[in-house]
């Protein structure tokens, strides 16, 4: 796998996910896509389990340093740990079901960005939650969290059926070597 080129999509995706966020947005509620989260789900079904973990701890830590929770005081509050540990949950989840997909196909990347999009979605929102029940002074509601969060979760979904396109294309720039070649997109090279 080539590192390199894992950081520069990612790079590319948080800056999409961050500048157009208000383009994005889907009203007033915050449930907006993430561009990484179909990153992750591709990578987690092409690399090999090692890569693909490390992967979902470095993209889940910068989704914690990107995602601050405000505090009642008004300033931001960056917890670090939540979406890593999502990430991780959720790329397991990839491992546990790629041996029975057909990865080639672009509805399999929209399907399981869902589903891991959910995972994580609810992980981070247990451990927010935990946190916020233990007494921290931050401004939570898990149930308008939870909300959010799944609608997000199919919002991503919607995006990653766009984006396994791409990925398909660079599969070779990547470093995934497959020995079939997929039917969706030729390869760049």
């Amino acid at each position: 796998m080539n590192w390199f080129v894992l950081l520069f999509f990612a790079w590319v995706g948080f800056g999409l996910e961050t500048a157009l966020l208000p383009v994005f947005d889907a009203g007033d509620s915050s449930v907006h896509p993430s561009i990484v989260l179909p990153l992750l789900v591709f990578v987690a079904l092409y690399a090999p389990r090692k890569h693909a973990l490390w992967s979902a701890i470095v993209l889940g830590v910068s989704m914690d340093l990107l995602n601050p929770i405000n505090h009642t005081n008004g300033a931001p509050v960056t917890l670090i740990g939540p979406y890593a540990l999502g990430n991780l949950l959720a790329a397991q989840f990839i491992f546990s079901v790629r041996g029975m997909v057909i990865r080639r196909n672009p509805l399999t990347i929209a399907v399981l960005s869902l589903l891991a999009s959910l995972i994580a979605e609810i992980l981070v929102v247990a451990i927010v939650t935990l946190r916020y029940l233990a007494g921290d002074d931050i401004q939570w509601s898990p149930k308008e969290a939870l909300m959010v969060h799944t609608l997000s979760s199919v919002y991503t979904s919607v995006g990653a059926l766009f984006l396994s396109f791409i990925f398909f294309a660079l599969t070779p720039a990547f470093g995934f070597h497959t020995t079939v070649p997929t039917r969706f997109a030729r390869h760049i090279k």
